[in-house]
């Protein structure tokens, strides 16, 4: 058995092609995993069909040699509930069908550029998933609108540190209209139409940015508040109406989140809504108050420091002469 040293305790199965190195059966208990980028010198290149599910893939007749990736532990027993985030090397190009069924605990994916080809079922089950983040141009053609297909929940998307996204949930349903039984599909949600913004597998952001009135038409406030956030801290591509309409959002909305984020002592999300001026002073005050209610003397220093000095700036000033 060929060991390589690395950052986890993996025991891989593998087999060579002409691209490189597909990795077949991944098998560990961390909770991070990173895949190798090269064994032996060769690219890893793919990701075999249910890889790092729970259940194990059939490799009968296949030409395969084991690998064993090691920090210095004990070699693992596979636990796919155990892995949290997955982290693909560069060459990726490729990823089977189930490859995390049943990793029922990733939250997070970080995946390759390169990546292109995804199996269908490849997040089924993986519920807790809430993070991809692309090492991709936020204008390049990437498996994206892919990845989305394959889950209804809420997503944060990240495209190396230049664009952060939200793309809401939704849900679907097949209604029985007939007893000749017609089945017609009803979608609930803004989410499935923020994932028809793409062309070519590019996000096309204009688009992207104008599903906001999708949001504010179906009363998910929350949601739109989520998206605007996000978008004014990274503003890729953002037209000036699109900024004014997340800032009226703000402004209209804002007053829960700042609340959520005070109550979880989040300052860096309170000082970045401040800064933008969208919170006005009724707003800062249940803010405050959700603050003291938890107990996050962080997230109050920040907002008291902004009361004090909004009123510092409403104080007329007089002159004797």
């Amino acid at each position: 058995m060929r060991i390589i040293e690395g950052e986890n305790e993996l025991l891989l199965t593998c087999k060579s092609t002409q691209d490189g190195i597909t990795i077949l059966r991944c098998e560990t208990q961390d909770d991070t995993v990173r895949l190798p980028a090269e064994i032996d010198g060769d690219p890893v290149t793919a990701l075999g069909a249910y890889a790092l599910s729970e259940r194990a893939p059939d490799l009968t007749g296949q030409a395969c040699f084991p690998v064993r990736v090691t920090c210095g532990g004990s070699a693992p027993v596979h636990d796919a509930g155990a892995v949290r985030q997955c982290i693909l090397p560069a060459g990726v190009r490729s990823i089977g069908s189930y490859a995390f069924y049943n990793c029922r605990r990733l939250e997070g994916l970080t995946l390759p550029a390169a990546l292109t080809e995804i199996g269908g079922g490849l997040l089924m089950n993986c519920r807790a998933l809430r993070t991809i983040t692309l090492c991709a141009a936020p204008d390049a053609s990437t498996c994206l609108p892919k990845l989305l297909g394959e889950t209804t929940a809420e997503i944060d998307v990240y495209f190396e540190h230049s664009a952060h996204l939200l793309f809401p949930a939704y849900s679907e349903e097949l209604e029985d209209l007939s007893p000749a039984h017609i089945f017609q599909r009803r979608i609930h949600g803004a989410g499935y139409y923020y994932r028809q913004c793409f062309a070519d597998g590019r996000l096309r952001f204009a688009e992207y940015d104008r599903a906001l009135s999708e949001l504010l038409e179906r009363h998910d406030f929350a949601a739109a508040v989520r998206v605007a956030v996000r978008r004014l801290a990274q503003p890729y591509a953002l037209s000036d109406a699109a900024r004014e309409a997340y800032l009226a959002c703000l402004r209209a909305h804002g007053r829960a989140f700042a609340c959520e984020r005070a109550a979880a002592n989040d300052s860096a999300a309170l000082h970045f809504l401040l800064s933008l001026g969208v919170l006005d002073a009724p707003a800062v005050t249940a803010a405050c108050d959700a603050a003291r209610a938890g107990g996050q003397t962080a997230a109050l220093s920040v907002l008291l420091a902004a009361n004090r000095g909004k009123q510092a700036a409403g104080r007329a000033k007089s002159f004797d002469l």
